[in-house]
């Protein structure tokens, strides 16, 4: 290839990883950037642990009873 077609390619790229389009509008917006992070108490911590933990045990729960189910 030669060094034209490879620097259309590279522009493109630049372009798309700055720009998103919205099909349904037409319009060329910036991409979002992604959503910091905000600083959040020990409680909410602890209830997102127990929300994990509660449906890692479902989860479990249900393996378990398809395991039993398939056995019989």
């Amino acid at each position: 290839m030669n060094s034209l077609v490879l620097r259309k390619t590279a522009l493109g790229r630049d372009v798309s990883a700055k720009y998103a389009v919205m099909p349904a509008l037409g319009r060329v917006l910036p991409a979002q950037k992604p959503a910091r992070l905000r600083r959040k108490g020990p409680l909410f911590w602890v209830a997102m642990a127990l929300v994990v933990l509660s449906a890692d045990f479902l989860l479990a729960l249900l393996a378990w009873l398809a395991v039993d189910f398939v056995m019989r």
